[in-house]
């Protein structure tokens, strides 16, 4: 896989492009892979609102459906049209959703105790989520505007990773309380162990289990729609099979609804804006501009992810500038922020329907439900939907409490687990700039214990000239490498400059002004004082651009704490063809 620049096109080379993706077999490829992902895309949308519009909101659920849909629909269009990616895929995400459903929860909370009517608050929690996307959209577009992209990028990766798996935490006790009505605290925990309540949450378990199984089995587009649906026959045949009347088994809580009648999608009006209490929205405003950052936090992630998968270099401005934009439109719609999405964009690229075409279809589904009503939500299986969100919040545990567990030092994932303990205890804000905290304090500590007179053990005899340099690597280095450029690391390598050194190297190899780009890098480490987990996960990637590319990575100097860091972090292979750890002799 290739590394491919998305060059700045002209107004009818642009026009050009468009209309070559409407030849037939761009078209079909194109409606059945927006087709897949337009059905993936309802089945989210409708488990988001539920996770909204629970508890107390449960009763408005299906203007969350509507307002999820349409936003998927609106995201959808606008990025489709305007990403430097054809195929790029949006869609709400669970990040964002997760901080919604806190919005949502407070503002609800906070006007039930000055006995406010149910439509007055209802409005009011459809205008912050409509101001949330504003203010998201407005953001984006500033700083692709501004081109201030690249500044997104010096995030901590524990502080990422505790963010995330505090994502995945709250949707596990989203999804819970979607199944059972109640939400998961130490108080009632006693009650969730009762046999019906149990077995609510534990069918929705079992469903997410087998999504989690599978899907890390198999990669085909449709097993996690054909489970889910296959899942929803069986839960009919079980109730056909017991004679039950469906209004029994809702009356029991096993079924969405009953829903009052009126369109799915019901946009803020003059007279409805009437009815929002502004005072409250201000009073968490705070959580708004958590929306904010975690938007920009998702999509600088699935920028990044996007960018490793496919192989392609995006504009980071560009995409920042297209989201911007959908998410005003989707809060000019009333409806909720959204953003790329990778399984969803990876997947429209596989199927071989990269094609802007893909996300128009895509809208199709979603433009059907909201056609349909509320009528056919009454049939929705409280199970399937928890299961959805449950899948997605063991998937995130799996991925940044398991996995990163073999990737990363014990002090870097303690901050994970601070971070996620306080994001879950006090709030997003206060566990965010704990992690930060924690970090910052971490990389001082680390400074101190490096002598500022000897490096590694190294002494000045075994400092390598520059005159000296291709001399010894063509001595040394036994492999032909062909042309490799020297880099000299030096300093402490963190979240602040990482980001930076990989940027430098992947232009270097992509985009080399002179055309004479370099077969490879040695990258002396004889002056690094150490590393955090930003860095290496740097490495890691420049790793995975230098199999790309065919180019060679030669470590050199690096000391064993270094190395092992690195091994650790999948910065470092010494089984890969294209990276050698050269250590000079001293």
């Amino acid at each position: 896989m290739k590394f491919v620049l998305i060059k700045k096109l002209s107004q009818p080379d642009l026009f050009k492009s468009y209309l070559q993706e409407f030849k037939l077999e761009s078209i079909f490829s194109s409606f059945v892979a927006g087709t897949i992902t337009g059905i993936i895309g309802v089945i989210r949308a409708i488990s988001y609102a539920a996770l909204i519009f629970s508890g107390s909101l449960a009763i408005h659920l299906n203007v969350g459906v509507g307002i999820a849909i349409f936003s998927s629909a609106a995201i959808s269009i606008v990025v489709a049209l305007t990403s430097s990616l054809p195929g790029m895929i949006a869609t709400p995400l669970a990040a964002p959703t997760a901080v919604l459903a806190i919005l949502a929860a407070k503002i609800a909370a906070t006007l039930a105790t000055e006995s406010i009517s149910n439509p007055e608050i209802l409005m009011t929690v459809v205008a912050a989520i409509a101001l949330g996307s504003l203010l998201t959209g407005a953001t984006l577009w500033v700083l692709g505007t501004i081109r201030g992209g690249n500044a997104l990028q010096f995030i901590p990766y524990p502080v990422v990773g505790g963010f995330m798996a505090a994502t995945g935490w709250l949707l596990i006790r989203g999804a819970i309380q979607v199944m059972t009505g109640e939400p998961l605290t130490f108080a009632n925990l006693a009650w969730f162990i009762e046999l019906d309540p149990a077995l609510h949450w534990g069918t929705g378990l079992i469903i997410a289990l087998v999504l989690l199984i599978m899907t890390k089995q198999f990669r085909h587009s449709l097993i996690m729609p054909g489970i889910l649906f296959a899942a929803t026959g069986l839960f009919y045949g079980a109730v056909w099979q017991s004679h039950v009347p469906l209004t029994t088994i809702r009356d029991r809580g096993w079924l969405l609804g009953p829903f009052p009648a009126g369109d799915l999608w019901q946009p803020l009006t003059r007279q409805s804006l009437e009815q929002v209490h502004w005072d409250v929205i201000i009073q968490h405003s705070d959580i708004l501009g958590l929306l904010v950052f975690v938007s920009l936090l998702s999509l600088v992630l699935t920028n990044g992810g996007i960018e490793l998968a496919l192989g392609q270099d995006l504009d980071l401005n560009r995409e920042l500038r297209a989201v911007g934009m959908a998410n005003l439109a989707a809060g000019l719609g009333s409806t909720m922020a959204g953003n790329q999405a990778l399984p969803s964009t990876l997947l429209v690229h596989k199927m071989g329907a990269a094609s802007r075409l893909t996300g128009l279809f895509k809208a199709l589904p979603c433009i059907a439900v909201l056609f349909l009503g509320p009528a056919f939500l009454a049939y929705f299986p409280k199970p399937i939907l928890g299961s959805l969100l449950l899948f997605l919040g063991l998937d995130l545990l799996w991925q940044w409490l398991y996995k990163i567990w073999f990737r990363l030092a014990w002090d870097d994932y303690f901050t994970i687990l601070v971070t996620l303990v306080v994001i879950n205890w006090v709030g997003f804000m206060v566990g965010i700039v704990v992690g930060f905290c924690m970090t910052v304090i971490q990389f001082l500590y680390n400074c101190t214990q490096k002598s500022p007179i000897e490096l590694d053990g190294l002494s000045k005899n075994n400092v390598i000239t520059t005159k000296n340099k291709s001399v010894m690597a063509a001595a040394e280095l036994t492999h032909p490498h062909g042309k490799l450029e020297w880099i000299d690391l030096q300093g402490f390598l963190f979240f602040g400059n990482a980001t930076f050194l990989f940027q430098k190297l992947r232009s270097r190899i992509l985009y080399s002004q002179t055309g004479n780009t370099p077969d490879g890098f040695i990258l002396n480490f004889q002056s690094v004082l150490g590393l955090d987990a930003s860095a290496v996960l740097s490495f890691n990637k420049l790793l995975k651009l230098a199999q790309d590319e065919q180019f060679t990575l030669v470590f050199s100097q690096v000391s064993e704490p270094l190395q092992k860091k690195l091994i650790r972090g999948q910065g470092l292979d010494l089984e890969s063809d294209y990276c050698v750890l050269w250590q000079p002799n001293r």
